[in-house]
């Protein structure tokens, strides 16, 4: 079999190449997204009727045909699923509602079957869906003002992905810090030498708040920067935001060494794979902020 790939910048450029290329009675085997567009896997149609002559012939197409038809069986998988989940929903409509929203809001599948099995009986789904957000709530851990990290003190520097709240989240947290300690003994740190306007945005709010700003570029100079603020009592450091797979991750891991804990700052509305994610990239050896402000 001679399958062929063809990258375009939409399905009618892409096609009318297969076309030209391959003639009229070409078959489209898939298409997905590609950076510049969409990717086209095709091939003539008679060549799909010629047996294979060599093991070697074609493998990168091979492989994507079976991939192909990976996704055609879950999709197989997905509709037998639907239909299993329309005769539960007869039976229980107010259980399975529970269970499908665990599901779009990116719970477990563990949870979200724990969670439903232990809905009372009687409630219909309205009445459902308010039991199931009191529950979540009643077990949501919140961190009592008694343990208040900002109340408490110390040097902290915000990390995470790209957009995920950072610089506005380290504002409200510096407020809380200039509640607690005053102006004097808070002091924010502009370390994001990637993002436009970064320092702008953050003088800011260092103005607003009437605390100090310094700026630095990289970990040396905020290695002689933190033994001249040594007596604040509070000390925020804003960094560069990367998506959690960029290895320029690794540079803000080497903060505790300079005696700065990491506060992960991850988006609440993200899906669960995508926090999970952003946990174990950003939150490994430091603590957790989600930011709900977006």
């Amino acid at each position: 079999m001679s399958v062929r790939v063809f990258v375009a910048a939409n399905a009618r450029e892409g096609l009318a190449r297969v076309r030209k290329e391959l003639g009229d009675d070409a078959v489209v085997l898939s298409t997905r997204t590609h950076p510049q567009g969409i990717e086209l896997l095709a091939s003539a149609y008679g060549d799909l009727t010629v047996p294979a002559v060599s093991e070697a012939a074609d493998t990168a197409g091979s492989s994507r045909i079976l991939a192909e038809l990976s996704r055609l069986r879950g999709l197989l998988q997905n509709q037998l699923a639907g239909f299993a989940w329309g005769a539960a929903r007869r039976r229980d409509p107010a259980r399975v509602a529970v269970m499908q929203t665990l599901f779009a809001a990116g719970f477990g599948s563990s949870l979200a079957r724990t969670l439903a099995a232990r809905l009372p009986r009687g409630l219909d789904t309205e009445a459902a869906q308010r039991w199931l957000r009191q529950v979540l709530i009643r077990n949501l851990p919140v961190q009592g003002r008694e343990a208040d990290l900002m109340t408490t003190g110390g040097r902290y520097a915000l990390v995470g992905s790209t957009g995920a709240g950072k610089t506005t989240t380290l504002a409200k947290l510096a407020a809380r810090g200039v509640d607690a300690h005053g102006v004097d003994q808070v002091v924010l740190v502009a370390a994001d030498a990637y993002r436009i306007g970064a320092t702008a945005q953050l003088q800011v709010y260092a103005d607003l708040l009437g605390v100090s700003l310094h700026v630095c570029k990289d970990q040396a100079g905020l290695a002689q920067l933190l033994p001249q603020l040594a007596t604040r009592k509070l000390l925020l450091i804003d960094t560069a935001g990367f998506a959690p797979s960029d290895p320029r991750t690794r540079e803000w891991q080497a903060l505790g060494a300079l005696g700065v804990s990491r506060l992960a700052v991850v988006a609440a509305n993200q899906q669960g794979a995508a926090i999970e994610q952003a946990m174990l990239r950003f939150g490994e050896g430091g603590r957790l902020h989600s930011d709900q402000a977006r």
